[in-house]
């Protein structure tokens, strides 16, 4: 398991780089106002990709079960079934694009706040329409990577994927380089998505004989199978859309294209570093469903507690540096491009966060794995609801400062619930997981943090120099405390031990 999560952090590292280099560059690129444009396009197209009713997440889940009890025809069966609702899905997803198209172009676009140039404006238009396109699609193109989380063959599934983000990042450079467009951006999309369909496609037909990618006959059991599951981790994604991508949308229809812009980069880490959490969560689901499948509800609980606690300390070290000095870090990375609001709003987030990802990494994959699904489907669908809902009332009042506050507070109370879900159907007493996985981490974080305050308020961080020299030093006081405090003795994780070992068995 490690091995495959290492593997999943090695793809978020190779994605870090690339968003590090590739969103100023692009805000650069476009200007604020075509930049703000390619948010609400990202915005208004998200949610079609619900129309999926999460057949992914479904065909991952009952492929596995099929594959752990030997029974690669049904394992054929599910895939061929999906392939062929993904591509129903996406016909449906095509005809309400044209609903879309004009919503967005007609309402927002030419809104009286905007001020898009007529080529400015022709250009979003037609990135729309394109990545409207690209959606469409994208339910069928992504369904091979299915295969691969059933098969726990997440390295050779992160190779083809680093392989995309590769391509992708050589083409964007390229391209913008030439033409700066939000055209452009849609076309490199699609292109390097195809590249990665094909590929996957073909590795795949040698790799896991005897599954095929193809289309399957949708028979009304098996539909019905993969909907029951399917229709929870829509839910999911329904209220992690709401919550997290929802609120650009919320901003364009009140503000202009430049609040649109500055709330996005002062979001727009956490894209990254949510993507580090589900680098745990996409290998905890499907382990978590093995070890309930056989009865191995112990080895369930420990999954749970050991990567809850490595979640936690994730979330603190990055974290810890962002509430302290991410203002002086999108500084010295956005250059001309930042505004103190954009450092405001990133702080408030981060707050949340603190709450909220250790429960999206671990425990909400864990609930899933195990079939537990009604609690988190609600639950984030609930929070993503009460996330729209303030945001539309702060954002009136407070601009896009009221929209991070409509965003964080739903993200803490739904947090604790997820907690509380997830410590029940696994059996394990709030208290026990609460000293286990928090308490620790959070006194190992004090020093690291004390710090950055040192740093941040008695020398006076400015510039990328002092910005990465107070990084650096911050993550080595947070390894050492990790080390000799956090996971001193740890029952299910302790480094010092494992080293010990190995230097023992060389010696012998």
């Amino acid at each position: 398991m490690l091995k495959n999560i290492g593997s999943n952090w090695a793809l978020s590292a190779i994605q870090i780089v690339m968003f590090l280099v590739l969103v100023p560059f692009v805000a650069s690129s476009l200007g604020k106002n075509l930049y703000g444009a390619w948010e609400i396009i990202i915005g208004w197209t998200m949610p079609l990709q619900l129309l999926a009713m999460g057949i992914p997440m479904a065909t991952v889940r009952h492929i596995t079960s099929a594959v752990s009890a030997g029974d690669h025809k049904e394992a054929d069966r599910v895939l061929g079934a999906s392939l062929s609702l993904s591509i129903v899905v996406g016909l449906i997803a095509l005809a309400l694009g044209s609903v879309v198209y004009l919503i967005v172009s007609d309402y927002i676009f030419e809104n009286e706040n905007w001020s898009l140039s007529p080529a400015e404006l022709k250009d979003a238009q037609q990135a729309l329409l394109a990545m409207l396109l690209f959606v469409g699609s994208s339910f069928t193109l992504r369904l091979p990577y299915a295969i691969y989380d059933a098969h726990h063959d997440f390295v050779v599934r992160n190779l083809i994927q680093g392989g995309g983000f590769l391509l992708r990042f050589g083409l964007t450079l390229a391209a913008l380089t030439v033409r700066p467009s939000t055209m452009v951006l849609a076309s490199v999309l699609i292109s390097v998505a195809v590249c990665e369909f094909l590929t996957a496609s073909v590795v795949s037909s040698h790799r896991h004989n005897p599954m095929k990618v193809r289309p399957g006959p949708m028979e009304k059991k098996l539909v019905k199978k993969l909907f029951s599951f399917g229709i929870f981790a829509f839910l999911i994604n329904m209220g992690a859309l709401l919550a997290f991508k929802i609120d650009a949308n919320v901003i364009g229809l009140f503000m202009t294209p430049i609040d649109v812009a500055d709330y996005a980069l002062g979001n727009k880490i956490f894209d990254q570093f949510i993507t580090l959490l589900l680098a745990i969560g996409m290998v905890a689901m499907p382990m978590a469903t093995k070890l309930w499948s056989e009865k191995d509800f112990n080895g369930v609980r420990v999954v749970f507690m050991k990567w809850s606690k490595i979640a936690t300390s994730m979330v603190m070290l990055v974290g810890g540096y962002l509430v302290v000095l991410g203002p002086e870090f999108l500084e010295a990375w956005l250059s001309t491009d930042y505004t103190p609001r954009i450092g405001t709003v990133m702080q408030t987030l981060m707050i949340s966060f603190f709450f909220f990802l250790p429960m999206r990494g671990v425990a909400l994959p864990v609930l899933m794995g195990i079939g537990k699904t009604k609690g988190p489907g609600f639950g984030l669908l609930a929070m993503g609801l009460c996330n729209l809902a303030l945001s539309l009332i702060l954002v009136q009042h407070y601009g896009i400062y009221g929209v991070a506050v409509g965003t964080a507070v739903p993200n803490v109370v739904f947090a604790l619930l997820f907690m509380y879900l997830a410590c029940k159907h696994v059996e394990v007493p709030v208290d026990d997981y609460l000293k286990y996985s928090v308490q620790r981490s959070i006194f190992g974080a004090l020093p690291a943090l004390g710090f950055l305050a040192l740093m941040k308020y008695q020398v006076g961080v400015e510039g990328w120099l002092l910005v990465l020299v107070s990084g650096v030093v911050y993550t080595a006081i947070f390894i050492v405390c990790q080390l000799f405090f956090v996971y001193k003795d740890d029952p299910y994780t302790d480094p010092l031990a494992l080293i010990k070992q190995k230097l023992e068995a060389r010696r012998s």
